[in-house]
């Protein structure tokens, strides 16, 4: 895949999982903070937003510094599958993948959210970080699975890259 196809799909890939991270650990962190009910749409709608924003820009830049489909690859090679294993490979290579986009978007939106914005002792970021990693991993996972083939395919139609 050409450089330029592999930033259009981290840019086209990155849109879903963004959001419904962004969503999902303001909501989660919220919750976790007793945020009272009458201020907690206001500042959800406002942390979201602003999380969207912040990891777009983090998610975008670990998919195309990063080459995570050839180390999705060769992690999936190392347990014997290959692509002639169709959904197994690609289980594989979106678990490890997205392993590694929540591990670190994950502790990007805590740290910015919970000890930037909110104030928090930096103690409060350990407990905040782990309590977000599943429920965004299970997410990511199922958005990624289902999108980023597609979204390569978008992006190799975009830039004229044949497979």
């Amino acid at each position: 895949m050409s450089m330029k196809t592999r930033v259009v799909s981290a840019l086209l890939t990155n849109i879903p999982i963004c959001i419904v991270l962004s969503f999902l650990s303001c909501w989660l962190g919220m919750r976790n903070a007793n945020v009272p009910q009458e201020v907690f749409a206001r500042v959800y709608l406002v942390s979201a937003l602003r999380s969207c924003v912040i990891s777009y820009v983090v998610g975008c830049a670990v998919g195309i510094l990063l080459p995570l489909p050839k180390w999705g690859m060769a992690i999936a090679g190392r347990i014997g599958l290959t692509p002639r294993d169709g959904l197994k490979f690609g289980l594989v290579m979106t678990a490890f993948i997205n392993l590694v986009y929540v591990l670190i978007l994950s502790a990007v939106l805590t740290y910015v959210n919970v000890i930037m914005i909110n104030g928090a002792p930096i103690q409060a970021f350990p407990g905040s970080y782990l309590s977000s990693l599943l429920p965004c991993y299970i997410v990511s996972f199922f958005i990624s699975f289902l999108w980023a083939h597609r979204a390569e395919e978008i992006a190799r139609s975009i830039c004229h890259d044949a497979r």
